[in-house]
């Protein structure tokens, strides 16, 4: 047996774990590379770069998937909420005036691309051209949307949440129609399941399995929006009992 092939990553296995400690080893040296560019006046420079490679690598990822050998439409086209959140993280680190994008890269990219980490639907191994588009395609995207919170100074508010929630569920109504027509199974709404064990095993059939699904992504995103609104909330009430105290100190005449 060829060696390579012991490598395929298998959900919970040790190869498994040992490539997703990569993954965010790769993410995390990224974003302090990042803060330290920031102190020497170099941060747009990376993030220009990191953007413009995530937009090659893109390019490269659709048209290989549209190559006549890989080509399958139930599988090929970019139509999954990462392949949409792969298009969005290079834009919106270099338009950081476009606050949508931002709000789009930091809950899709927490709230969805996280769980290839967790649960990966691959059966290949660094010997094939699919396994380097999967963890690296996912990595890039979690990897911006952690730059852009710990370098860029990203912080959700409630109606980033509200405004994600519409492109959410406005995605999910198109894409379960699309699915339906052509008997796919894109975001994973469709009528089958993926080809791996998933939290979507445990859902029930289908079309119970897709609602549970977008109340899920709600409650993920809306767990994401919460320590912010909390952190806030705290802050204020700090800066508050601050000045309060302040203003009852004794005055000198």
């Amino acid at each position: 047996m060829n060696c390579v092939k012991l490598l395929a990553v298998q959900p919970f296995s040790p190869q498994h774990l040992i490539t997703v400690i990569a993954c965010l080893f790769a993410m995390i040296l990224f974003a302090a590379f990042g803060r330290r560019c920031k102190r020497n006046d170099r941060e747009f420079n990376l993030r220009r770069s990191f953007a413009l490679f995530f937009i090659a690598w893109q390019v490269f990822t659709t048209i290989w998937w549209l190559l006549p050998r890989n080509y399958d439409v139930a599988v090929s086209l970019p139509l999954h909420v990462c392949d949409l959140a792969a298009w969005i993280a290079p834009f919106a680190l270099l338009f950081q005036d476009k606050r949508w994008l931002r709000t789009m890269l930091y809950f899709w990219g927490f709230g969805f691309s996280t769980e290839a980490f967790i649960t990966p639907i691959l059966d290949h191994g660094p010997d094939s051209v699919h396994f380097w588009l999967f963890w690296g395609g996912h990595t890039l995207i979690v990897g911006a949307a952690l730059y852009d919170v710990v370098v860029c100074g990203y912080r959700p508010r409630f109606r980033d949440f509200l405004v994600a929630t519409a492109f959410s569920l406005s995605y999910s109504a198109i894409i379960i129609g699309l699915n339906v027509a052509i008997g796919a199974n894109y975001g994973y709404l469709g009528q089958s399941k993926p080809g791996a064990p998933t939290l979507i095993d445990h859902l029930g059939q289908w079309p119970l399995r897709a609602i549970w699904m977008i109340l899920l992504g709600e409650l993920f995103m809306l767990l994401l929006w919460a320590p912010w609104a909390i952190a806030g909330r705290n802050g204020k009430r700090e800066l508050t009992n601050t000045r309060t105290s302040a203003s009852s100190l004794p005055h000198r005449p």
